[in-house]
């Protein structure tokens, strides 16, 4: 479960202070398929940041499972969105000197320092099943820099989903992905929430937003 309670948020911008949250409070329970939605600059991606340990609050608390990820340290923040959120970010970051297969297992090999190190096999067949999932397979040995917009939006997602995370954040999955395969991607959103996990998606498509289960407006 996701509990924010009373988070405050604000910015220098030219024109001086800029409040984004003033005593913003949310929670998302388990198996919950939800949707944000608002204008350009309301602070959607700024909320997923701040719940993926990116960004911290100015003030205030984001507890996940009762743990308040605010308390951590970069490192140990770094560490647990690693094991627990998958994040899928409107910025295409890629490693461009890896290919689309080693893209996608990176977070495993992370993972893997963390933890009991995991057979390189296993991490491989993990990561081409998702892309076979997302109909990029053939593109397994590509640069990111090869790949349309919409074929890197669905990297991303693929390897968002790499550790299986309990809470998956998505920032705009779907853009420049045609319209078959964007409602291929939240169907699948929808399955992992049906299992037992959180997905929060931003989004402009209202069609995506409808198949929400709840929707958030900021």
């Amino acid at each position: 479960m996701i509990e924010i309670e009373h988070i405050y948020k604000s910015f220098d911008s030219s024109r001086g202070r800029f409040n984004l949250f003033n005593d913003f409070n949310l929670n998302v329970k388990d198996g919950t398929f939800s949707g944000i939605q608002g204008k350009s600059g309301a602070g959607k991606s700024t909320l997923l940041s701040i719940i993926a340990g990116l960004q911290k609050p100015d003030s205030g608390s984001v507890k996940i499972d009762g743990l308040d990820i605010c308390t951590l340290s970069d490192k140990e923040s770094a560490v647990f969105r690693n094991q627990n959120i998958g994040f899928i970010s409107q910025e295409q970051s890629f490693l461009e000197n890896f290919t689309v297969l080693d893209n996608v297992r990176l977070p495993s090999y992370i993972l893997s320092h963390s933890k009991k190190q995991q057979d390189d096999r296993i991490i491989t067949e993990r990561a081409m099943e998702l892309l076979k999932i997302f109909e990029i397979s053939h593109l397994a040995s590509c640069y990111p820099r090869e790949l349309s917009g919409g074929e890197n939006h669905r990297v991303l997602i693929a390897r968002a989903l790499m550790n299986d995370p309990k809470i998956i954040l998505a920032d705009e999955p779907t853009e420049s992905v045609d319209s078959e395969r964007t409602e291929a991607i939240i169907i699948l959103f929808k399955e992992l929430a049906k299992s037992g996990k959180i997905v929060i998606l931003v989004s402009h498509d209202n069609n995506a937003l409808s198949l929400c289960d709840a929707i958030v407006k900021i």
